[in-house]
């Protein structure tokens, strides 16, 4: 059957999601246009992040954007301007969206407020999702303090987008079974 909405037909990996009877598709190019240049890094964790989440959660197909609940240990820009985008969760969800940087996992990467830890909760099952060692490190942390957004010198920005595009070269090119550390707290 012809998809009647016309949505979701590109051929870049997409998080998919519905809202009622229409499928929604997001690029991480879609989620670079909203967030912005300076949110790459978030783009790229975010985008992995729900496709983990969602293959996770979604019991008969897709997950419907208004039913999914999400914790967020770190709530830095990108990520929230991605959980507006792709779950309306500071406009029409905003009840589905509760941000808890402290008292977090220890195991989860720390971040410069919180933790790299979420939860997801969809038709009764809750999820935590956190990135697995080597990608937010201690670097990751003095490089983001020192350099963004688009602090430095010349220089100093050319190496730090040089940092940037390796981090998100290594996010994109490892498969979300391989990025996140899952644990089941509901079934």
């Amino acid at each position: 059957m012809k998809n009647p909405y016309g949505i979701g037909e590109r051929h870049a990996p997409t998080v998919d999601l519905r809202e009622g009877d229409c499928p929604l598709s997001f690029t991480r190019e879609d989620f670079i246009r909203y967030a912005g240049p300076d949110q790459i890094i978030a783009t790229a964790l975010m985008f992995q992040m729900l496709k983990k989440a969602s293959a996770e959660l979604a019991n008969d197909g897709l997950i419907e954007r208004n039913a999914l609940k999400v914790q967020v240990g770190f709530p830095g820009p990108g990520v929230t301007d991605i959980i507006e985008l792709v779950l309306r969760g500071s406009t029409r969800n905003a009840d589905n969206i509760t941000i808890k940087t402290e008292g977090l996992p220890e195991q989860a990467p720390e971040a410069l407020i919180g933790r790299f830890y979420y939860e997801f909760e969809y038709e009764g099952k809750r999820i935590a999702l956190w990135p697995v060692d080597g990608y937010f490190t201690e670097e990751f942390r003095n490089m983001v303090r020192g350099f963004q957004p688009r602090k430095g010198d010349d220089a100093e920005q050319s190496a730090y987008q040089s940092f940037k595009q390796d981090l998100i070269a290594r996010l994109m090119a490892t498969a979300p079974d391989d990025l996140f550390n899952v644990k089941i707290l509901s079934q």
